[in-house]
């Protein structure tokens, strides 16, 4: 497959990009600004396979990378995390975390990619009352950080309900260890 990952520099995008790379069989190429990521990570897997990597803000024209890449899949990990900061600065999350969202899948129609991974959140579920969560607790984001993934949660669904070719997954993870 031709994959894109974003914020593959970062710390999950890293782990999955190996997990890739170790698979083999695949074109990868990762976009990633560097704001929180870092090229140690890229630098230590180009000794495992090949992948692209290109640095540039998701906020910029992506239309080449797409073009040239010609991806089957997507796997987007680039997002603000936070919590703390979400209080103090919610449009930058917003524009990060969800506009941005919303301009990939607009790259995805453009380019008739039909695969996409999203990496959510379990803050989109605040503090619910009960004491596990799963899939069926009901969200309700406390922060803007959890609002603004529980937001790109719903673009990606209602972009799915009206292209029955795209497939997703969305992952709803508490904190990440490798």
């Amino acid at each position: 497959m031709k994959i894109l990952i974003t914020g593959g520099a970062g710390y999950i995008g890293s782990h999955v990009l190996k997990a890739l790379l170790k698979q083999g069989g695949h074109e990868i190429t990762v976009v990633d600004n560097l704001c929180k990521g870092t090229t140690k990570a890229l630098d230590a897997l180009e000794k495992i396979g090949k992948f692209k990597f290109v640095k540039a803000n998701l906020e910029d024209d992506l239309s080449g990378i797409f073009a040239e890449g010609k991806f089957d899949a997507i796997i987007h990990f680039a997002a603000f995390i936070e919590v703390f900061e979400s209080t103090q600065e919610p449009l930058k999350y917003y524009l990060n975390n969800t506009a941005n969202v919303a301009k990939i899948l607009t790259y995805c129609k453009e380019y008739g990619v039909n695969k996409f991974i999203f990496s959510s959140t379990a803050a989109v579920y605040g503090e619910p009352e009960i004491g596990e969560v799963d899939e069926q607790t009901a969200a309700n984001p406390i922060n803007p950080y959890g609002r603004s993934k529980l937001m790109s949660e719903w673009i990606i669904k209602d972009y799915a309900a009206s292209n029955e070719n795209f497939k997703f997954a969305i992952l709803r993870y508490f904190n990440v260890a490798g």
